[in-house]
């Protein structure tokens, strides 16, 4: 957001918040701005009041396009980023109801799928508002809103255009109420865009601005008018209107919302084949269908499983490696990946081309020092889960050029560029690897061999980034160098350096369990724990279930993880959901049923449900063509009483080696190198046991001793062979 925006939103926020008491607020700045509230954020005189709690939102739209509407823990629906919002407020028997205040309010979505359903108690039962996106061949992507009465009685509905969102306020300059195109039919638009269609004209209509008072007053009082059609124009930016219908009991009333810009010179018709709300539902749960199928006898980890891959997917659509936000959309490309999901995963990494500029740089708009090698890393993940030839042969003149790049030394000519961090370096190092290991498996040996030649300086850069700021110096901040464990797999996790830093990271920064991050804006990481949560269960340690447990606390009942969490009052920094926390959930729960080992010697290790859950003691549970480096693992694990019987399967990929299968969760006395068979294995381990039999634990001892080895960075990818396998 540029700054002029950012203090122009700043200064409504501000204008808004002085209102409290005159104004129905955002469920976020009621409860900031009441004393009382445990959400109470005082915030300097002058100074921009920012959204510190209840930041949480649920995403909601479709796989055709990038158009996500949000919708806030009461129901307040904000189709675009930054926009208009569209609240509900319900006329009952004793009063009116309005979600943003009131307590009887509870919200889930409707299985997995991004389908948000909030309900409000009122006297005799609830009125219940539904959410969901569909694609219309003329409208594009379309938002659905329906408000049922569920109650005994008839109630009257507000539809409220607002001047805000869970992020702040937002410019409303005009809002017009006119009629549809349909007979009978009206439709809302604001500031010259079509916002919504309503399915008749309504019976009451309220309009305000901001020097006029908010129009929630005027609805609440029964002042509203009787016009069919009306218009308002606010030169503050905070332009109000409210459309109030009859609503009986047991019907329904629903409008539409175009996702996409249509100007109000358009006559777009309202799109009338709808989709009902299970039927949605069902479409998402088909694509659960797809790649990856997992049975999780945790019912709450199952389910924050099925919502965060839907997410994933969600935001997927029109992800390209060319523009700003790298690091979220590579997390993408990994979940995605993992997830079976090779064609969503393709289609972001073909847009490599498009970001390269000079000097092999990759990214395009993204300024960050670790672009480059964020986009290599991306395209090596999809090389190793899905050997994809033909797209790895269109980018192998991208990947060797952005393989020879250096971050930190900038485009050609320039002078004065910042020397390369370490975390940019590693990141730049896993990446260049990884292309190296694309290349080969395509033929391209000679240029893979320059590749790795040509990688000793980001070597060093990171052998002594392990050295002087993990071994040898207490106050280095672990949480960026966890990247090197997870995802980019460039530290062994049992190694000296790793279990030195995961006990750093336990020791300064866990709360409940979550990871606490303190750069910028202090708070609970969700992206942080998951990672944290992939390195445990790689190191073979429980307190990944842990991390999990949290987690699926953490997103609540729609199952959404913001950037930051306040430990108590939900999402308090960056966006009310995120998708890089969604990818990084995905792939802790798949860690936890199967990962890669891949060691400098000896065979590539698949280990199969690292550690055992207490909740799992008894109970099925599989997993069905998971992709992995080794190619696709499936399995299954039953019961005879307390042993349980595993049948595995592997499709490796070609020219894959021996290969070690081990089930340490289950029993960590048996291992096997065939790829397919049973085993009936020994009662597993109490489950309070801490770690695997093979796993050095790190010890302050550690911390204190000189490194074991000339290189603390033990590179888990070995060299591949001629045919680019691990043979």
């Amino acid at each position: 957001m540029p700054p002029s925006t950012a203090s122009r939103v700043d200064t409504r926020t501000r204008a808004l918040a002085e209102r409290v008491g005159h104004w129905v607020l955002p469920y976020w700045l009621e409860r900031q701005t009441d004393l009382s509230s445990p959400s109470f954020t005082p915030s300097p005189g002058t100074g921009p009041v920012l959204n510190a709690a209840n930041r949480d939102c649920a995403p909601v739209g479709t796989l055709e396009s990038d158009l996500v509407a949000t919708v806030d823990p009461r129901g307040l629906v904000t189709p675009w980023p930054g926009g208009w919002s569209l609240d509900w407020w319900i006329g009952a028997d004793d009063r009116w109801h309005l979600p943003s205040r009131e307590v009887a309010v509870r919200q889930a979505l409707l299985g997995d799928a991004p389908v948000v359903e909030t309900s409000m108690r009122v006297p005799g039962g609830d009125v219940i508002e539904r959410v969901w996106a569909f694609h219309d061949a003329s409208a594009g992507d379309v938002l659905a809103i329906e408000i049922e009465n569920g109650s005994r009685v008839p109630v009257a509905v507000a539809l409220a255009v607002r001047p805000y969102g869970v992020e702040g306020a937002s410019a409303v300059g005009s809002i017009v109420v006119e009629e549809g195109p349909e007979p009978a039919t009206a439709r809302v638009v604001v500031d010259g865009r079509l916002a919504m269609w309503l399915p008749k004209v309504p019976a009451h209509l309220a309009m305000s601005t901001y020097a006029e008072g908010d129009v929630a007053v005027v609805v609440t009082g029964g002042h509203a008018g009787s016009a069919r059609e009306g218009s308002v124009t606010c030169p503050d930016g905070l332009a109000q209107a409210a459309m109030v219908f009859p609503l009986a009991y047991t019907a329904t009333l629903r409008v539409l919302v175009p996702l996409g810009a249509v100007a109000a010179s358009e006559s777009m018709p309202m799109p009338t084949a709808v989709p009902p709300t299970d039927a949605v539902a069902r479409g998402w749960t088909s694509h659960s269908g797809r790649g990856t199928r997992v049975e999780i006898p945790d019912p709450g980890l199952a389910a924050a499983f099925g919502a965060a891959r839907n997410q994933v997917l969600l935001a997927s659509a029109a992800r390209s490696l060319a523009t700003d936000g790298i690091s979220e959309t590579v997390a993408l490309v990994g979940a995605l990946g993992r997830c079976g999901l090779g064609d969503e995963a393709a289609a972001i990494v073909a847009t490599v081309e498009q970001g390269q500029q000079q000097g092999g740089r990759l990214g395009g708009d993204d300024d960050s020092p670790s672009a480059t090698g964020a986009v290599l890393h991306a395209t090596a993940v999809h090389w190793a889960l899905g050997r994809d030839a033909i797209l790895a042969a269109a980018l192998a003149g991208p990947l060797a050029a952005g393989a020879h790049h250096r971050p930190g030394t900038g485009r050609i000519g320039r002078r004065g560029a910042a020397p390369l961090g370490p975390v940019a370096a590693a990141w730049q190092l896993a990446g260049a690897l990884g292309a190296a290991s694309t290349l080969a498996g395509i033929g391209e040996l000679d240029a893979a061999d320059e590749i790795r030649r040509r990688v000793g300086d980001l070597r060093s850069t990171v052998d002594a980034a392990l050295v002087t700021e993990v071994l040898r110096n207490p106050a280095t901040d672990p949480l960026p160098l966890l990247d090197l464990i997870a995802p980019l797999s460039l530290v062994a996790p049992r190694s000296t350096a790793a279990a030195v830093l995961v006990e750093r990271i336990r020791a300064t920064a866990i709360h409940d369990g979550a990871v606490v991050q303190r750069r910028g804006a202090v708070g609970l990481s969700p992206e942080r724990t998951a990672r944290l949560a992939q390195v445990e269960l790689r190191r073979g340690e429980r307190s990944a279930l842990d991390r999990l447990r949290w987690l699926v606390d953490a997103g609540g009942p729609t199952r959404t993880w913001p950037e930051l969490v306040h430990p108590r009052l939900g999402g308090l920094a960056g966006p009310g959901w995120s998708a890089a926390a969604a990818a990084a959930v995905v792939e802790a729960v798949l860690d936890l049923f199967a990962h890669v080992v891949e060691p400098e010697e000896g065979p590539v290790e698949l280990v199969l449900c690292a550690v055992l859950p207490d909740e799992w003691l008894g109970a099925g549970f599989e997993v069905h063509d998971l992709p992995t480096p080794i190619g696709l693992v499936s399995y299954g694990v039953r019961w005879h009483g307390e042993r349980p019987a595993l049948l595995w399967d592997i499709t490796p990929h070609d020219g894959i080696g021996e290969v070690r299968v081990s089930s340490p969760g289950l029993d960590p006395t048996w291992g096997t190198i065939d790829l397919r068979g049973d085993a009936l294995l020994e009662r597993p381990p109490s489950a309070k046991l801490d770690v695997g039999p093979d796993e050095p634990v790190g010890t302050a001892e550690d911390a204190a001793a000189p490194p074991p080895v000339d290189s603390p960075v033990q590179i888990t990818r070995r060299p591949p062979s001629a045919d680019g396998s691990f043979s």
